[in-house]
């Protein structure tokens, strides 16, 4: 739900829903399995049991995102459906609030109107600076209904780590901190 995975305008041939075409985490679905290298919480392999897929589309393209288990530990893990795959993960837990990271909605949409990459946020003694702001269709497990959020997009200088802000129509604000993972850490383990 990231730059990372929205960043690029959608290439000529790219439809909503084109199919992956590997066998990397793009081909993976409910019930199946993905092992994440050292992304426990004692660095040890995380591996998880995928419970739902669904799809998202933007201005700048498709992306997925697996909703998995592992005990009590719950995340979304999506990735991109272009050329690049990029990857993040993001732990559902505590709630983050917009105070949190020094913003409210005014701030937002001032933001939103400047599209300024001098824009920051603060979490944990980080600066997240500002990537974009857009309109997100979501497809829950990958069906034909689909809802809308807006979103605002925030990166850690390395590109490593994430902030993003959700806002779905009645519904306060939601405030996710993600991971970017490497392909090369992720791995697909079919039903």
């Amino acid at each position: 739900m990231f730059k990372s995975l929205f960043g690029k305008k959608k290439g000529r041939g790219s439809k909503p829903g084109d199919a992956p075409k590997d066998d990397s985490i793009r081909s993976a679905g409910v019930g199946d399995v993905v092992v994440i290298l050292g992304f426990s919480p004692t660095l040890d392999d995380a591996t998880f049991l995928i419970e739902s897929k669904s799809r998202l589309e933007s201005d700048f393209g498709n992306a997925y995102e697996l909703t998995a288990v592992d005990g009590d530990r719950k995340v979304s893990i999506e990735w991109s459906n272009g050329d690049d795959l990029s990857i993040l993960v993001t732990e559902h837990g505590e709630k983050i609030q917009l105070s949190e990271i020094g913003v409210d909605e005014d701030k937002l949409v001032r933001m939103d109107n400047k599209k300024s990459t001098d824009n920051f946020v603060e979490h944990q003694g980080q600066q997240f600076f500002y990537r974009n702001s857009y309109e997100v269709s979501y497809f829950k497990d990958s069906g034909p209904a689909m809802e809308g959020f807006y979103m605002w997009d925030f990166g850690s200088e390395d590109d490593q780590q994430a902030i993003s802000v959700v806002k779905w129509e009645g519904i306060p604000f939601e405030v996710y901190a993600s991971k970017a993972l490497s392909p090369d850490v992720v791995s697909v383990y079919k039903k």
